[in-house]
């Protein structure tokens, strides 16, 4: 299997999702949604070898967790810079506002 293969098997099968929920304690929002993107990203781009022998040898479910671990509660991660800091920025509007 190659890369795209992998990460495709990975995404109909929803494993990237089941384990950034379970982290998470919560259902997928918007932003935890996100930050399945942001491993599959990840996944994608890093070196095929490495993939390729994580997937053959069972390791990939192991690698995956770290990864959302990493990513939930770091501070200094993609997932913090790009979706937890415009969170900050940003306000809700509801729908008791008329808009």
């Amino acid at each position: 299997m190659d890369r795209n293969q992998i990460v495709d098997t990975l995404g109909r099968q929803r494993r990237v999702e089941a384990f950034v929920q379970m982290y998470a304690g919560k259902a997928l929002d918007a932003d935890l949604k996100d930050l399945a993107q942001i491993v599959y990203l990840i996944l994608l781009t890093m070196d095929e070898t490495k993939l390729r022998d994580l997937w053959e040898n069972g390791e990939v479910d192991f690698f995956i967790r770290r990864v959302v671990r990493t990513q939930l509660f770091g501070k200094r991660t993609d997932f913090d810079r790009e979706c937890r800091a415009f969170s900050r920025r940003s306000v809700n509007i509801d729908d008791t506002h008329g808009i």
